[in-house]
């Protein structure tokens, strides 16, 4: 076998090698990145989650006033039924 032929024989192996890694890195990119758009996602559906939340809460606090303000009515009406 001449130079070449010896050059041809080692270089087969050494390209599929360097192949297979350049596949390997190239799929652990693709699952990183998949990953880090599924992070986002996540994360815009826990800020939508924790508006909706924050906003139900001032909800829940507007309602305990109001029922408040309607439990001191109440005692007032009651006040004014028993005077009569």
């Amino acid at each position: 076998m001449n130079t070449l032929e010896w050059i041809s024989v080692l270089l087969a192996p050494f390209t599929g090698v360097v192949s297979w890694l350049a596949a390997t890195r190239l799929r652990q990119n693709r699952t990183i990145q998949e990953m880090q758009k599924t992070i986002l996602n996540l994360v815009e559906e826990n800020k939508r989650v924790y508006s909706e939340l924050t906003e139900a809460r001032r909800e829940i606090v507007s309602l305990s006033a109001q029922v408040a303000q309607l439990t001191l009515e109440n005692a007032e009406l009651k006040e004014l039924i028993e005077n009569l």
